[in-house]
């Protein structure tokens, strides 16, 4: 009915050293360390709608424009903002980190 695993813990890839001719056709590589620009955009995006929130709260709404379109055009403007200078510290970490290596 329950079958038992075979242990693997001696199974380990333990191979040897890689030999000159084994070296002959590598190549070395760099490992370029990036940052996630998706991530850094994504968080001012979330900065600039919080700040709209706050902003939208401050405001006073007139006969013209509510709360929520206070928010909407907020949300709107600084989302983007907010988006781009995520980009800008991306680029700037990016900069920082070549100048180190």
């Amino acid at each position: 009915m329950s079958e038992q695993q075979p242990d693997r813990s001696g199974d380990r890839d333990e191979r040897p050293a890689p030999t000159a001719e084994e070296l002959a056709g590598a190549q070395r590589v760099r490992y370029r360390r990036a940052p996630r620009y998706r991530l850094l955009i994504g968080l001012g995006v979330v900065v600039g709608a919080l700040a709209a929130l706050v902003l939208t709260f401050v405001a006073t709404p007139t006969e013209t424009y509510g709360r929520a379109a206070i928010f909407g055009y907020l949300l709107a403007g600084l989302g983007i903002v907010g988006g781009l200078l995520g980009g800008l510290v991306g680029v700037g970490l990016e900069r920082a980190v070549r100048r180190r290596d």
